[in-house]
């Protein structure tokens, strides 16, 4: 790897230059290893990784963005590769295709606070919600700017985020031409990857990026106003932070279903009927009775299950055998799962509808209807509970159910959906104790 020192913005310019298309940029304010061998690894071996957290964040964007990114929902590594460019962290490593960018990077530095900001929900009931705050700015002293070569990172691996487009929008991925290598899993980068290191004064690169447009925070994180994905991620309900609950203090503290550092203003006096504040609330304790399209359902039983059921996912070539499950539907006329959450459920728009588990209703002793378990939320409240349409299934003499099409299915035309609600119950059948 060379070791570069540029004096000069004119400098800079001309050797970035002699570099073709097939490399990658990467800036940072220090250099962490060797002089030949930097040490850059991802953020989830600098830190502690909570796997179950992990594996929620991944599951519940995949759903949220699965309209906005299509085909890419499937690959767990391009749906982690993604959301390490709006705030989690991950095994990948951020890169650039543009110099101007990584010059950036390289020139300012990333602060982070939490804060609070005082509202109301869409019932006029007071709340604070607790955000992370974050911020670039420029700072004094060197910075360091390294290409890599595109070829031999493939055999790490490689993601290039920068083809994901959405007509009339900018998106983050857009804005910063990103690409992510890795995924790295505790290694750091092979040194075979690095062509060059060129420290400057971090200015110079500053100055570089201005070159390009590059000047403020907004240039490289949109708003969610111009971002969707930033705006569905934005969406997501919130919940208590149990921990700051005081007998002597009344306000409720909440913090986003998945935390992402927030670099614009998103105070908001009154927030939407679509805003959820989830303060733990469980069906079976509010509600006598759900809603169906076949009126108010009675007669079953609601077990309180999980959030892997909702969060995991079941092999999709397991038969279709639920005994435990079936045994409990035993004089009932229906049976849930509920989780302690609520999930923004995909396709509805700007509604008020989320998910909080599955559900079977018994239609005969051989057809079940396999459902969402859903609730209204707007604001603080839940206001009603039941269950959406589902996907029809008839039990054989072997005991397997098989796919019954049915007048009364739901017509969404989302198989992903249903396949979903079929791989909850195939981890509420194999955690279920009776």
């Amino acid at each position: 790897m060379k070791q570069l020192k540029v004096n000069t913005l004119h400098e800079l310019q001309e050797l970035i230059a002699t570099y073709g298309e097939e490399v990658l940029f990467r800036g940072q304010l220090e250099h962490y290893g060797e002089p030949s061998h930097p040490s850059i690894i991802a953020s989830f071996d600098r830190r502690v990784c909570v796997p179950s957290e992990a594996v929620k964040w991944m599951s519940y964007a995949s759903k949220v963005l699965e309209a906005l990114i299509g085909d890419h929902v499937k690959d767990i590594s391009y749906v982690q590769a993604l959301l390490q460019h709006y705030g989690w962290r991950s095994f990948y490593i951020d890169c650039s295709s543009s110099p101007a960018v990584s010059a950036w990077f390289a020139s300012h530095k990333y602060t982070e606070s939490l804060g609070i900001d005082m509202c109301e929900d869409c019932g006029e009931n007071f709340l604070w919600e607790r955000k992370k705050f974050a911020q670039y700015n420029f700072e004094e002293g060197d910075g360091h700017l390294y290409i890599i070569d595109k070829s031999i990172a493939k055999e790490v691996g490689l993601v290039d985020l920068s083809t994901l487009t959405l007509s009339g929008t900018f998106l983050r991925t857009d804005a910063q031409k990103a690409w992510l290598l890795g995924p790295t899993l505790g290694k750091p980068i092979p040194k075979e990857c690095f062509v060059a290191h060129i420290t400057a004064s971090r200015s110079i690169f500053r100055d570089y990026a201005s070159l390009h447009d590059l000047t403020n925070t907004d240039s490289l994180f949109p708003p969610a106003s111009k971002d969707p994905i930033l705006k569905a991620l934005l969406e997501l309900p919130w919940r208590e932070i149990k921990s700051l609950r005081d007998p002597e203090f009344s306000v409720p503290v909440f913090q986003r279903a998945l935390e992402l550092p927030e670099y614009q203003n998103s105070f908001e006096k009154i927030a939407s009927p679509t805003t959820a504040f989830y303060r733990g609330q469980t069906i079976s304790e509010m509600f006598d009775s759900l809603e169906s399209r076949y009126g108010l359902l009675t007669g079953g039983e609601i077990i309180s299950a999980s959030e892997l059921i909702l969060f995991g996912s079941a092999d999709t070539n397991t038969p279709l055998n639920f005994p435990k499950i079936e045994k409990k539907l035993e004089g009932n006329n229906y049976l849930a799962f509920e989780i302690d959450e609520i999930v923004k459920h995909p396709n509805v728009g700007d509604n008020t509808i989320y998910q909080k588990g599955v559900g079977i209703i018994s239609h005969s002793s051989e057809l079940f209807e396999v459902c969402a378990l859903v609730v209204m939320h707007p604001g603080i409240e839940m206001t009603n509970a039941g269950f959406s349409q589902g996907w029809f299934y008839r039990r054989k003499s072997s005991g397997l159910w098989e796919r019954e099409y049915h007048e009364y299915e739901c017509d969404c035309g989302n198989e992903n959906i249903h396949n979903r609600n079929i791989s909850a119950l195939h981890i509420a059948e194999d955690l279920l104790t009776l």
